[in-house]
């Protein structure tokens, strides 16, 4: 603790002699000017509004470079890099291009489906700008779960499954360079397999969106959104970093750099390295095995015009994680070795990621085009009793598409696309273990999307029809030896399944005045089973389970209620969200009792019930002193979850949390930002089926971040604790909690970034 404040000390008291910078202009469209548009340095928190003559004057801008965006209703959102000099006010004229695709003052969210702002959706926007989250051994959740109503469950540090509103593991899809990832067929120990690196924001879509992204939306939708800096530079720029984590001596390098030319071609890269030991928690007891280690590249190349847009775009990640076993707290157990040892060590996970994609916008006058398409190849090993052999080895081949046209008729604004998957999922040859057999799925869903603006309401609607076949398939010589068998056992040792249906969704919102603004919707969702779910029959490596599946499942239908309330009034927002999701054909986990006696593992089964999840999120946010210097949040998120057949809880369903922020900018510059984040769970009392209750706990984080500037570059510096107070607690989302293993202790994440 006395090292942080020594370091808080010396940033406060550095000198800085830098001015603020000041931006006027003027916002048109067509010579006509633009009343009411929205102004806005999203990095530096920064915005203004024009005034009804398009006139508008932004202060307060620190030097160096930033990307400022202009966006207004009824236009197509306008980003432009600007450069920040000492005593120079700068004027720069926009030039807005009418685009029936905004409905709202904020740009499209998503241009595959056509999802704007102005939805009735629950919608959440997170930067991941800022240089105290870079770098979080938690990768994209570490920030992500600071949302209300998003959730975590861990299997250990670099492994965390969201969780929306009670709905996990493969019930949220998550969409990472325009592909919808599917990497999830062993069920709940696997994580997404990316991070932070080159992501500008993640948007979080909360509640059944599967009439957008078909099967596996039946929680939400994690969006994420790539930082384009390079589109806006006709230089070569970019940043080169560093992340030192305490907790794990975890260190992170990454770089991001591109430009772009004359001709609208850029071209961009992204590279990082991470390498952690393991984990102490509160108590200063390593955590054996928790080390993990990953290598991540990115490659972009595209044409940025006024009326086209394109993007292809290749990432490698390559992750070895190491896996905590269940006597892990047990002395005589434990794999722990030395602080400082990072060779990987049995039992880990080997994963590697390729994906490929494309994604292309047209516009045509009123009509906008948009196409994808992407291939992703995952190649998971558990290695587990011997460095030169795979215990349990899969992999994915996954190509998805999605194409929308957009197009108004008078008011009304429509959107027809469709979608769709091929999967091939193969065990690796020469794998000790197989947990399922091979299979084949191919996946189609066509849907509509009408948005209507008047006055002061916005009405969305919205249907899609999906057919998923799933084709099993045990034949290969393999699967044979091993003895694998497939529910019914028949003879040609495959099986089809096959699964269809409408999913639907209509909302409304309505703008009461200035202040005022309530959201209401309706949805439904699905989900088809997953390839564990259907077809599991044999023993899990990393754990001591035999898992077996149920053929017989149909596919998970849920009818949601949405509500939202938001409140704006000269620096305080309130936003209250409720919700009701009843999921018919729920499939959980459970242990069935017995063992199997020549191995000594408990079997698990996949089952299904109705369940009802129910509660509620809310955010408080106020800016106060001059200059909007002190910022103020409360945030909070209460889940429950019933068991409707067995009466009863259903399990992992997250505990009661709230979060308290506060967060000061400091100098005259603003170039200083200090906070603190209290974060509150509560206990977990109702508790599910193979669940114990949980005790809750409270964190306390803090920390600072400094800009210096370097004539036109900057370097930015940060320190961030978490679990100030070296709490040692055990989160009742951790998967690793039925064996006590306690999360990290006290952790400085130290942070340098050097922008040029």
């Amino acid at each position: 603790m006395r090292t942080s404040l020594i370091i808080i000390l010396i940033f406060t008291a550095s000198p800085n002699f830098a001015q603020l910078g000041e931006l006027s202009g003027k916002i048109t469209s067509e010579g006509k000017p633009v009343a009411f548009a929205n102004i806005y340095i999203e990095e530096e928190n920064l915005g203004t509004t024009a005034d009804k003559n398009g006139y508008f004057l932004l202060n307060n801008i620190p030097m160096g470079n930033h990307i400022i965006e202009i966006s207004a209703m009824g236009y197509k959102e306008q980003s432009r890099m600007i450069s920040v000099t000492e005593e120079k006010n700068d004027v720069l004229n926009f030039n807005l291009i009418k685009s029936p695709s905004e409905l709202d003052e904020i740009v499209i969210l998503d241009t595959q489906t056509g999802l704007t702002r102005r939805t009735p959706y629950n919608v959440t926007s997170i930067s991941m700008q800022g240089i105290e989250n870079k770098g979080h051994p938690s990768g994209l959740m570490g920030k992500l779960r600071e949302v209300p109503g998003v959730y975590g469950a861990e299997f250990g540090q670099g492994i965390v499954k969201p969780f929306i509103r009670g709905l996990g593991f493969s019930r949220v899809v998550t969409i990472y360079q325009g592909n919808k990832l599917e990497n999830h067929q062993w069920g709940a120990d696997h994580g997404l397999g990316i991070n932070d690196l080159g992501i500008k924001k993640v948007i979080v879509i909360k509640g059944p969106a599967s009439v957008l992204y078909g099967s596996g939306a039946l929680g939400g939708v994690l969006l994420t959104q790539d930082d384009e800096f390079y589109k806006y530079s006709n230089k070569l720029s970019g940043n080169i970093g560093t992340t030192f984590n305490s907790v794990s001596n975890g260190i992170r390098t990454y770089t991001s750099v591109g430009r772009s030319f004359d001709n609208n071609i850029y071209i961009a890269m992204d590279l990082a390295f991470e390498n952690h030991a393991d984990y102490k928690n509160g108590d200063g007891r390593l955590i054996g095995n928790s080390r993990f280690n990953t290598k991540t590249l990115r490659l972009h190349t595209g044409v940025e015009k006024k009326n086209f847009q394109n993007k292809l775009s290749f990432s490698y990640n390559d992750q070895n994680l190491g896996i905590i076993l269940d006597g892990e707290m047990q002395n005589y157990k434990s794999l722990a070795t030395t602080r400082n040892d990072r060779e990987m060590q049995l039992p880990f996970q080997k994963v590697n990621d390729y994906l490929l994609s494309y994604n292309q916008t047209n516009q045509i006058k009123n009509l906008e085009i948009s196409l994808h398409i992407s291939h992703h190849s995952n190649i998971r090993k558990e290695v587990e009793t011997n460095f030169n052999e795979i215990d349990l080895g899969l992999q994915q081949n996954h190509t998805f598409y999605n194409s929308r046209i957009s197009f108004p008729i008078g008011k009304i604004k429509n959107n027809l696309g469709i979608q769709g998957s091929f999967m091939k999922t193969k065990n690796i040859k020469n794998s000790k273990q197989f947990l399922i057999p091979d299979a084949n799925v191919f996946e189609s869903g066509l849907y509509y999307l009408a948005s209507f603006d008047f006055d002061s309401w916005a009405i969305q609607g919205a249907l899609r029809y999906d057919y998923r076949k799933v084709t099993a398939d045990a034949s290969s010589s393999e699967l044979i030896t091993d003895g694998f068998i497939l529910p019914g056992n028949p003879e040609n040792r495959k099986l089809n399944q096959s699964f269809n249906g409408f999913t639907g969704s209509i909302g409304a919102i309505q703008k009461i005045n200035t202040r005022n603004q309530l959201k209401i919707n309706f949805s439904t969702g699905f989900r088809a089973p997953d390839l564990a779910e259907l077809f599991s029959n044999g023993p899990h490596p990393g754990t001591s389970r035999f898992e077996k599946g149920n053929y017989h499942f149909g596919r998970e239908q849920s009818l949601q209620v949405d509500a939202s309330y938001t409140y704006h009034h000269e620096g305080f927002d309130g936003v209250f969200s409720a919700f009701g999701n009843r999921v018919n054909n729920y499939i959980y986990f459970s242990a069935t009792g017995e063992t199997l006696p020549n191995e000594n593992l408990e079997v698990w089964s996949y089952l299904q019930t109705n369940a009802l999840l129910y509660g509620f999120e809310f955010e408080l946010r106020h800016t106060w002193l001059h200059r909007q210097r002190l910022q103020t949040k409360i945030t909070g998120a209460i889940v429950r979850g019933e068991d409707l057949k067995n009466e009863r809880n259903l399990s992992f369903i997250p505990p009661d949390n709230f979060n308290l922020e506060i967060g000061y900018f400091g100098l005259k510059d603003r170039s200083l930002y200090a906070f603190s984040k209290v974060r509150l769970i509560r206990d977990q009392k109702r508790i599910g089926i193979n669940e114990e209750a949980t005790s809750g706990y409270a964190l306390l984080n803090f920390g600072i971040r400094k800009k210096f500037n370097l004539e036109n570059n900057q370097l930015e510096t940060g320190v961030r604790v978490y679990n100030a107070l070296n709490e040692t607690y055990v989160d009742h989302m951790s998967i690793l909690r039925t064996f006590n293993v306690s999360s990290p202790g006290r952790n400085f994440m130290l942070n340098l970034k050097y922008n040029f």
